[in-house]
């Protein structure tokens, strides 16, 4: 398993709360905003832009879960890739 994978499965895990529909795409896009914005700047640390990432990727997957969209964690080997699946599939939905 790859580290990445490793860190968005324990995020996964972490997840506590529950969310309506609404407020759940209202947080995926939130989190997708961060995660695009997070680029670190020459000599600063890559963590928080890690750190946004995992957080979009969590909120992705449970997004597609409440929406019966297949996902689990393995396939963010190559993280872009899925969350590109994962976003066309959302769109098919009316996402």
């Amino acid at each position: 398993m790859s580290m990445y994978v490793d860190l968005l499965s324990n995020a996964l895990d972490d997840w506590t709360g529950e969310l309506s529909d609404d407020d759940l795409v209202d947080h995926v896009l939130t989190c997708r905003s961060k995660m695009l914005s997070a680029v670190p700047r020459r000599g600063e640390s890559t963590y928080s832009a890690l750190a946004a990432e995992i957080a979009y990727d969590r909120a992705l997957i449970k997004l597609c879960v409440a929406h019966d969209i297949d996902v689990v964690p393995q396939d963010f080997v190559f993280p872009s890739e899925e969350r590109d699946r994962l976003e066309h599939a959302l769109t098919t939905v009316g996402i």
